[in-house]
C-alpha cells in the first residue's frame, strides 16, 4: 500500500476530518490533492443534515468519469451516509467499490486487498467496538494543531439527530489512550490539541471524569494549548469549570449548543435543560472565567416552531451575545422523532428562511462589534500559517478563538506571539506583530 496515491475527500464536523487522517494512517498510502493521479479515492460523508447527503452524492458522482478511464481505481464512500444508507449505495451507485461505515476503519486495509484481489465490492457498517481506537490519525509535517477523539457515539437521543443512528451508542476512549496519541503528538511539534466527541464533556472512564481529562493533559510536557468541542449543556460540572478556571493551557472559548431560546422547543427535541438552566450556566462559566467566549448552534423552524418561539430564541441571541453561531434551518433525517412530527407541524419553508436571515443578521451585528471591540488590544497569537487569502500574512488564532492576521516571517510558524489588533473584521482580526 505505501506506493498508492489516495484522494480523500472530506465533508462534515471535526470528527470526520479525524477520520479522514484516521483513513490516511490506516492505509499507508500517499495523499494526493488530485484524484485524477489516485489509486484510492474515498468521499467522507457527513448527514447531519438532508443537503449533506446530496453534497456527498454529488461528490461521488464526480468521479464517475475517472472511474470509467482508470477501471482500476478504488473507488469508496466512508462516514455518516456510508453508515445510514449501507449496501443500498452498491445498487444506486454502480462505480462505487466500497461502503465503509463510521466505525469501521480498522478494517480498511482488508477490505482494499479484497477488492484488489477479487475485485468484489463490499460493504462494512458493523459496530466492531473491540477495535475502535486502534487506528491512530496521520499529522501533516509541520501542522501545530490537532484534533484527539475522546469518544465515539452518543447517547443523548435528541429528537431531531441521527447521530446515533449512524455513530452508534456512546464508547468512551480510555484515559491512558488519550494521554498517548496527545503527546506522539505533541513529540512531532503540535501545541494546541482540541479534544472532540459527540458530546465531548459527557466523556466519563474507570471513575475519571471530564474534568479529569483536562488536568491530566495538562500535565503534558510542552502542550500550550488545550481546547474541546462539541460540548452538551446538561454535562457541564463544577469539577469540569474548576479544571478550565486552573488549568492555564484551557483556552478561554467554549463552543456549548442551545437549539433553541424557547423551552417549549427543547422539550420537543429532547434536550434536557431549559433555557433557564442553560443562561444560569453561562453565568457560572463567566465567574470562574470572565473573559471566556461562547459559541453556540441554533436549529430555526424545528416541527411547531411558532413566532413566539422564534421571539424568545432571539431574546436568548440578545441576552448572552453569542461570539458567533452556527444557524440553520430544521432538516428532517430518516427514522428521527422529528421527521414524523415534522408530517403535522411544518413550518413554512419561506417563514423558516425569513426567521433564519434575521438571526443571522442579528449574530453578524454582534460578531463584528466584538471584533471591533478588540482594536487597540494585545493578543496572544499561536501562529498556525500563511493566512487563506494573503501569502505575506501570517495567520493564527487567539485564546478565544478568533482568527487573527498579521504580516510576519515563516519562521514564527508553531510559535505564540503577541500581535496588537489594528481591524476587526466580520470573520478575523488583522493586526501588527508586537516587536
Amino acid at each position: 500500500m505505501g506506493t498508492k496515491h489516495l484522494y480523500i475527500e472530506t465533508y462534515g464536523c471535526q470528527m470526520n476530518e479525524y477520520d479522514s487522517d484516521r483513513i490516511k494512517n490506516a492505509l499507508d498510502a500517499e495523499p494526493t490533492d488530485d484524484p485524477k493521479k489516485a489509486d484510492i479515492i474515498i468521499v467522507n460523508t457527513c448527514a447531519i443534515r438532508e443537503k449533506a447527503d446530496q453534497k456527498a452524492f454529488s461528490g461521488l458522482g464526480k468521479y464517475k468519469s475517472i472511474k470509467a478511464n482508470k477501471p482500476d481505481v478504488i473507488v469508496g464512500i466512508s462516514g455518516c451516509v456510508a453508515q445510514l444508507y449501507g449496501d443500498t449505495l452498491l445498487k444506486k451507485i454502480p462505480h462505487l467499490d466500497f461502503v465503509l461505515g463510521t466505525r469501521a476503519i480498522p478494517k480498511l486495509p482488508e477490505i482494499i486487498s479484497n477488492i484488489e484481489s477479487q475485485k468484489r465490492r463490499t460493504v462494512e457498517t458493523s459496530y466492531d467496538l473491540e477495535e475502535l481506537f486502534e487506528v491512530e490519525p496521520y499529522h501533516k509535517r509541520g501542522k501545530v494543531t490537532a484534533f484527539v477523539s475522546v469518544q465515539q457515539g452518543c447517547n443523548k437521543r435528541c429528537t431531531y439527530c441521527i447521530v446515533p443512528q449512524v455513530r452508534g451508542d456512546e464508547v468512551n476512549r480510555p484515559l491512558p489512550d488519550i494521554l498517548k496519541e496527545t503527546t506522539n503528538l505533541i513529540e512531532k511539534g503540535v501545541k494546541e490539541i482540541t479534544f472532540i466527541g459527540q458530546t465531548v464533556n459527557s466523556w466519563k472512564e474507570n471513575g475519571y471524569k471530564f474534568g479529569d481529562l483536562i488536568r491530566a493533559a495538562g500535565e503534558i510536557e510542552d502542550l500550550e494549548r488545550i481546547r474541546f468541542t462539541t460540548s452538551y449543556p446538561r454535562d457541564i460540572t463544577k469539577r469540569m469549570i474548576d479544571a478550565m478556571k486552573e488549568v492555564p493551557q484551557v483556552c478561554h472559548h467554549l463552543h456549548l449548543p442551545v437549539q433553541s431560546g424557547s423551552n417549549k422547543v427543547l422539550s420537543n427535541m429532547k434536550r434536557t435543560y431549559t433555557r433557564e438552566w442553560y443562561v444560569d450556566t453561562i453565568a457560572r462559566l463567566k465567574d470562574a472565567v470572565p473573559d471566556i467566549t461562547i459559541s453556540t448552534d441554533i436549529i430555526i423552524g424545528f416541527p411547531g416552531e411558532t413566532d413566539r418561539d422564534f421571539q424568545e430564541t432571539m431574546s436568548l441571541m440578545r441576552e448572552i451575545e453569542f461570539e458567533s453561531s452556527y444557524s440553520f434551518k430544521f432538516s428532517p433525517r430518516p427514522g428521527t422523532p422529528a421527521a414524523e412530527y415534522e408530517k403535522e407541524q411544518t413550518v413554512d419553508p419561506d417563514i423558516a428562511s425569513a426567521r433564519l436571515s434575521e438571526l443571522q443578521a442579528f449574530q453578524k451585528d454582534i460578531t463584528e462589534k466584538k471584533n471591533l471591540s478588540r482594536v487597540g488590544h494585545i493578543e496572544e497569537v499561536l501562529v498556525e500559517g500563511e493566512s487563506r487569502n494573503d501569502p505575506n500574512f501570517l495567520s493564527g488564532r487567539t485564546d478565544h478563538n478568533r482568527i487573527l492576521n498579521f504580516k510576519g516571517t515563516k519562521d514564527l510558524v508553531g510559535k505564540t506571539v503577541q500581535v496588537r489588533v489594528t481591524e476587526g473584521l466580520l470573520n478575523s482580526l488583522r493586526g501588527e506583530l508586537v516587536k
